[in-house]
């Protein structure tokens, strides 16, 4: 294993001390990969100073198989074939050897791209559990979890001079602390709490600015599943939210929008899946109690395309959504599409 510290490649066994006095957490032989691979996703997700939730690092550890290495061993194999029997034409006194050794190196290259095909599709199966091995050892200092993170974290302005014009709520801690830490309230002005209530003195704003405008609006962001799905529903029906149906605008992400994307990753428990577009997929996740994680998403293109979403009214990865973005994009802000793809990138 590679020490994420200084480099150095190492045998030791899990548990063991690199001379540079830096403990491993994660045995390859049991995770499928090591420390360095969590440290580089955190590195990543750290980029100028931005703050991440722990699913989000499970979904930038969590890889697809891949065949470029077998693509090249395979090709390493074809040509050493090849020189065998080159020297073989060369020098037919050599006899046998050469000749047994070319026609093992044939044969194995394609059986090494049969079996690679056949993997392509697996995933790491231990991925939650090796970055919580390794949060619980090394706590990055920019990710965001709900027993971690301080009251303050959760402030916003003074909500009189703040003056919002959205309310928006999300499902979790999390997503609204990863909003707050990397200011999404200022840059669209909106105030944000949790559908549980939480903070009560944003609920409290928004209670009074409700009964003195009975046409406010609340905007719902969640992941996707049928819990996320029954979010407005459950809000209507507490009548202390003084709110209807009518006055609720879902930005998503729904489970109805899931089969117009092919990207994401779905989490049960310890248990993560790839997206796939297709319904029987689909289905099968949600009612095995699986959600879609908005965290699976890019998260500086997720934080600028829910400001979009906010403009335009319209739910993440709906139809709807994605022409008028479509049609904005050529006079739009480029921190909404950035420079490697924009929307194509979410979905």
């Amino acid at each position: 294993m590679q020490c994420p510290e200084c480099g150095s490649f190492h045998k030791h066994k899990y548990g063991m001390t690199c001379s540079c006095k830096y403990k491993f957490v994660t045995d390859p032989k049991v995770y499928g990969f090591g420390d360095k691979r969590i440290k580089n996703a955190v590195a990543k997700l750290s980029e100028g100073d931005s703050y991440f939730t722990q699913e989000e690092l499970y979904c930038k550890c969590f890889k697809r198989k891949s065949l470029t290495g077998a693509l090249v061993l395979s090709t390493i194999m074809l040509i050493a074939g090849l020189v065998f029997y080159m020297a073989l034409s060369v020098d037919s006194s050599a006899g046998a050897p050469p000749a047994f050794m070319g026609l093992i190196c044939v044969v194995i290259a394609p059986l090494i791209l049969l079996v690679s095909y056949f993997n392509l599709n697996k995933s790491d199966d231990n991925v939650v559990e090796a970055v919580n091995a390794y949060v619980r050892k090394y706590y990055p200092p920019n990710l965001l979890k709900t027993e971690k993170i301080k009251d303050s974290s959760f402030k916003q302005l003074n909500y009189e001079d703040f003056m919002p014009d959205h309310f928006l709520v999300v499902d979790c801690k999390e997503t609204l602390a990863q909003l707050l830490t990397n200011g999404f309230h200022r840059d669209n002005n909106c105030l944000i709490m949790t559908s549980d209530k939480f903070p009560k003195k944003a609920f409290d704003f928004y209670k009074l600015t409700k009964q003195k405008n009975p046409a406010t609006k609340l905007h719902l962001f969640h992941d996707a599943s049928l819990g996320g799905d029954m979010i407005g529903n459950n809000i209507v029906a507490d009548s202390s939210w003084e709110t209807n149906l009518e006055d609720l605008i879902d930005l998503g992400v729904r489970t109805e929008n899931l089969k117009k994307t092919k990207k994401g990753i779905w989490r049960k428990e310890l248990e993560l899946a790839f997206h796939k577009n297709k319904e029987g997929f689909i289905s099968e996740k949600l009612n095995g109690g699986w959600k879609y994680m908005i965290d699976s998403l890019p998260q500086g293109r997720l934080l600028a395309l829910l400001g979009f979403a906010f403009e335009t009214k319209l739910p993440l990865l709906s139809d709807e959504f994605h022409q008028a973005y479509l049609e904005n994009k050529p006079a739009a802000d480029p921190h909404y599409y950035g420079s490697d793809g924009g929307y194509d990138d979410f979905g």
